[in-house]
């Protein structure tokens, strides 16, 4: 087979160069192709010589069998790899140590100052003050105190009006006491005492006025939300309800918070609201006196005769003025708190009376709120030694001749929690810088009571809680949210 394919081959090459001289594409600078020079043709063969028969063509030869494939071999196994080693134990941080970093902080201990308001004045036992507050601590302290530290508290309960019981408690604390922070419960502005005069801390367990804001320089810290931004979320739920519409509006509000009051004109009138005038109470440091002028004010809004009355601040004085006036005239409110009308003689289901409110504690307590509920069963479960070594437990839930009692706890509890969350976050370097700094960067925290909470650079009040409406429950005595 090979040679008959060599034969093929050597013919095709001879024909493709005889045509190959037929090309007229030749190159003039190509090389001239010789001729091949014919073969002599062979003799004729004569009568007497028989040709010589052609030679037979050799055998094919079978061609060679292709070897058999060797039997594949079996891949030889990966080697097992190695074990790795495991990585050697990143060492733990050695802990910065504890030291007496700043006034009031000690390797061991945090000292903080703590007020609570006692409203007997009002005709209310609300129960051992003090001990709320007690509670709020040593839970706290039950969970490993603030990066190792203890809370040690200096607890005074003052007066809920005024403010020289306050003063003398700023000045006891600061100055005997050396406390590194407040963290209790006041009114009226007399945080100023420890964020303006006296550089310290100061956690509220209130809500907070813009001025006191304004004039803490960054120090002060509130539980409850500001007094702005509780009221421009109340007018935000109203408005979102028609409320507001086409109606106008007589607006008071108290001195201490007249710079609330552009704001909240802005607001009314983007919810659709005229204003027919606003006053402004100047009587804020004697119930009698703060009385006797809303009843003044109460006829002039009489005379106008508006849609709606709109107190910004205690609505309580501004109800109870129209009850004894006898004039019917809606109001707006964000005040939910059914204790704050009943303390000054006004039975909510008398008045005409739109509530637009963060749900009260006890509905968000009866919601399963899991931190409001450790708070009332620490505060049940404690046992409180008095002043002649008599020990009692106290209870917040089983007796309504106390109807501040739950309220006082759960604020006791926020503020002291909120107060750890912001400690905590500064490290074991604790000052004022690290506390704001802290403070500056925590972002949502978990609050008792709160359905939301946060504290952030230029945030003061940590309650975000939505607002909702509410209504008068004579049997609970309280304002309680619309299903």
């Amino acid at each position: 087979m090979f040679r008959r394919l060599l034969g093929v081959f050597i013919a095709l090459s001879i024909l493709v160069t005889a045509c190959g001289d037929d090309s007229d594409s030749d190159s003039a600078d190509e090389a001239p192709v010789e001729q091949p020079t014919a073969a002599p043709a062979a003799p004729e063969p004569t009568d007497e010589e028989e040709p010589a028969p052609a030679p037979e063509p050799a055998e094919e030869e079978e061609p060679a069998a292709a070897p058999e494939p060797a039997e594949e071999e079996e891949p030889a196994a990966a080697p097992e790899p190695a074990e790795e080693e495991e990585p050697a134990a990143t060492p733990e941080p050695t802990p910065e140590p504890l030291t007496a970093s700043f006034r009031g902080v000690t390797e061991s201990e945090i000292r903080i100052g703590v007020t609570s308001l006692d409203a007997e004045m009002f005709g209310f036992d609300q129960g051992d003050l003090a001990a709320k507050w007690q509670v709020a601590v040593d839970a706290v302290n039950a969970a490993g105190g603030i990066n190792g530290r203890m809370l040690v508290p200096f607890i005074e309960v003052i007066q809920v009006i005024g403010s020289v019981e306050a003063e003398a408690a700023c000045v006891k604390f600061v100055e005997d006491e050396m406390v590194f922070a407040f963290v209790g419960w006041l009114r009226e502005d007399n945080e100023l005492c420890y964020t303006e005069l006296n550089d310290t801390i100061a956690v509220n367990s209130n809500d907070v006025s813009p001025d006191a804001i304004s004039r803490s320089n960054g120090m002060l810290f509130a539980t409850e939300a500001t007094t702005l931004g509780i009221e421009l979320n109340m007018i935000a739920a109203a408005a979102a309800e028609g409320v507001l519409d086409g109606k106008s509006i007589h607006v008071t509000t108290l001195v201490t918070g007249e710079s609330l009051t552009d704001p909240i004109v802005a607001a009314l009138e983007a919810g659709g609201a005229t204003i027919s005038s606003i006053t402004v109470v100047t009587e804020v440091g004697d119930v009698s006196a703060a009385e006797a002028e809303h009843d003044i004010i109460v006829q002039r809004i009489a005379d106008e005769d508006p849609d709606l009355v709109y107190a910004v601040e205690s609505p309580e004085l501004m109800a109870a003025a129209l009850l004894r006036a006898g004039i019917d005239i809606p109001m707006i409110s964000s005040e939910a708190s059914g204790e704050e009308y009943l303390n000054f003689g006004v039975d909510p289901s008398a008045i005409q009376i739109h509530v637009y409110a963060q749900a009260p504690l006890r509905y968000i307590y009866e919601q399963g709120d899991p931190l409001l509920e450790e708070c009332v069963e620490n505060y049940n479960n404690a046992q409180i030694t008095d002043e002649d070594g008599n020990v009692e437990v106290v209870n917040v839930t089983e007796d309504p001749s106390l109807p501040g009692n739950f309220s006082l706890v759960a604020r006791a509890c926020q503020a002291v929690q909120l107060f750890a969350a912001i400690a905590t976050a500064a490290g074991p370097n604790l000052t004022n810088e690290t506390f704001l700094e802290a403070a500056a960067s925590l972002g949502a925290i978990d609050l008792p009571g709160m359905t939301a909470a946060s504290v952030y650079e230029g945030k003061t009040g940590a309650d975000d809680t939505p607002m909702l409406k509410a209504v008068w429950d004579p049997d609970e005595e309280e304002f309680v949210p619309v299903p």
